[in-house]
């Protein structure tokens, strides 16, 4: 069993937040970068074409706009997804005390604490791992695409290497490198 007990931080939730949306949406956002080049591509072919044959290219020069705004909302997005992060930290996490992660064998315990009293609880399954990454102060552990688990490694109790095997053996998409080392700024 391993264990870890800790004040649950806002830079908690923005690590977990943005690292399961990225993971979530990156085959998303290459395909909507490829469409946008593409459709860039396009339609300064189409100017091109308009403008030799003497047509109205406006409504060319307005699609690029559009896609160029397309563009930068995508590149932008992990900005709204951290500030997303720290809005639910400020109205549902910050109130409580601590957070205590337990790991078994098959599930994983997920409870929050306000003044030494139990105010949430979540159990999951390992076999509904999807992800995960480590950075030097944590672990986030996505279950299911869209939920996440912070361990803190500096309250853990138990080997680190251990729990990353067990962790590693409950994955359920072989295609994921479980330990990957981002920044998330």
């Amino acid at each position: 069993m391993f264990e870890s007990r800790f004040n649950f931080t806002v830079e908690d939730n923005i690590a977990g937040t943005i690292y399961t949306t990225k993971k979530k949406n990156k085959k998303l956002n290459i395909l909507v970068y490829v469409l946008l080049s593409l459709g860039v591509l396009f339609a300064v072919i189409s100017i091109v074409l308009d403008v030799l044959e003497g047509n109205n290219f406006f409504s060319d020069i307005f699609l690029i706009i559009v896609a160029i705004v397309v563009g930068v909302i995508v590149y932008f997005s992990p900005k709204f997804w951290k500030k997303s992060a720290i809005k639910t930290y400020q109205e549902t996490i910050a109130p409580n005390s601590y957070c205590v992660v337990t790991f078994d064998e098959d599930c994983c315990k997920v409870a929050f604490y306000k003044e030494q009293e139990e105010v949430s609880k979540i159990v999951l399954d390992l076999n509904q791992i999807t992800a995960g990454f480590e950075d030097s102060e944590r672990l986030v552990v996505v279950f299911n695409k869209v939920q996440f688990v912070v361990v803190k490694k500096e309250y853990l109790k138990g080997k680190l290497n251990e729990l990353k095997d067990l962790i590693e053996r409950h994955l359920v998409d072989s295609e994921i490198e479980y330990m990957t080392k981002k920044s998330f700024d």
